[in-house]
C-alpha cells in the first residue's frame, strides 16, 4: 500500500488497549505494517486498523522512526490522538480476588496470634476470658496461664545435707515472678555435680513437687511476688560437691 500524494493523515488503533496513533508510510512499510504499541507493548498489524483524519489538520509525528539495524517492528509513541476521547487514565486496580485473599490472610494471621497468646490475652483482658474459654471448649484446647520464663528468676538457692537425716539433702530457693501479670508455676531442673563438674544426677521438679502445701498450681504465680521453696532429696549417697538449678516451662 502506498500513501504518496495523499492529503490525509493515517491513524491506527491498538487492538490491545484501544489507543490511537498517527502513522506514516515509512513506519507502515518498515515491517509490512507490523508495529508495537508504546502503551501496552502489543505487536499488531497497523494496516488492518487504519482510519483517516480530515485534510488540512496539523498532524504531529507521534511515532518514533523505525530502526533499520535492528529489524524489529517500530514502536508507536504513547501520546494519544487529541481527536479521540479515551477518558481519564488510571492505574490498574487490584482485583476483588486479590482483596479477598488479603483479608483472608490477615484474619488467619490474627487468629494464629490470638491462639498463640490466648493465655496472655485472657490475663490482660479479663472480659475476653469467658469468650476464649468457650472457643477453646469447642476446639478442644484450654486457656493456660502465661508462660514467660524470661520474666521469672531464681533470686537465691542452697543445697545442704539434712542434719537430722544424713542420707537426705535439702534444696531451698527463692523464685520471683517479675512480670506484671500472673504466670504459671515453672518446672525446676536440679543437677548434682561431682568435683570435676560432671553431672552425677538430674531431677526435674514440677510445681506439685516444690509448691507449699495448700498452693494450687492452677491459681498461678502472682505478679511481682516471690515464692520460698524447700525440697527434700535423697541423694547424699552420691556425694555431690555442687549443683545447678534452672527454671523452665515444659
Amino acid at each position: 500500500m502506498s500513501f504518496r500524494g495523499a492529503t490525509v493523515s493515517m491513524i491506527t488503533r491498538c487492538p490491545g488497549c484501544a489507543t490511537a496513533f498517527r502513522v506514516t508510510e515509512p513506519q507502515l512499510g518498515a515491517r509490512a505494517g507490523q508495529v508495537r504499541c508504546g502503551r501496552c507493548g502489543v505487536l499488531f498489524d497497523a494496516l488492518a486498523a487504519l482510519s483517516s483524519e480530515p485534510a488540512g489538520r496539523a498532524v504531529p509525528q507521534d511515532v518514533e522512526p523505525p530502526s533499520a539495524s535492528t529489524g524489529t517492528a517500530p514502536t508507536l509513541d504513547i501520546e494519544k490522538n487529541p481527536s479521540f476521547d479515551f477518558g481519564p487514565q488510571s492505574r490498574p486496580r487490584p482485583s476483588r480476588l486479590w482483596w479477598l485473599a488479603s483479608v483472608f490472610l490477615l484474619l488467619a494471621l490474627a487468629a494464629q496470634g490470638a491462639y498463640r497468646y490466648r493465655g496472655e490475652i485472657a490475663v490482660l483482658l479479663p472480659e475476653a476470658k469467658p469468650l476464649a474459654q468457650r472457643i477453646c471448649a469447642e476446639l478442644g484446647c484450654d486457656v493456660p496461664l502465661p508462660r514467660r520464663a524470661e520474666l521469672l528468676s531464681i533470686e537465691s538457692s542452697d543445697l545442704q545435707a539434712d542434719d537430722a537425716h544424713p542420707s537426705v539433702m535439702v534444696l531451698t530457693a527463692t523464685l520471683r515472678n517479675r512480670a506484671g501479670f500472673i504466670q504459671a508455676f515453672p518446672a525446676l531442673e536440679l543437677s548434682l555435680t561431682s568435683a570435676q563438674g560432671q553431672t552425677v544426677a538430674r531431677r526435674v521438679l514440677i510445681p506439685r513437687d516444690y509448691a507449699p502445701q495448700g498452693t494450687r498450681s492452677e491459681s498461678g504465680f502472682a505478679a511481682g511476688s516471690e515464692l520460698q521453696i524447700r525440697v527434700y532429696i535423697e541423694a547424699a549417697a552420691l556425694r555431690p560437691t555442687g549443683y545447678r538449678l534452672y527454671l523452665f516451662y515444659l
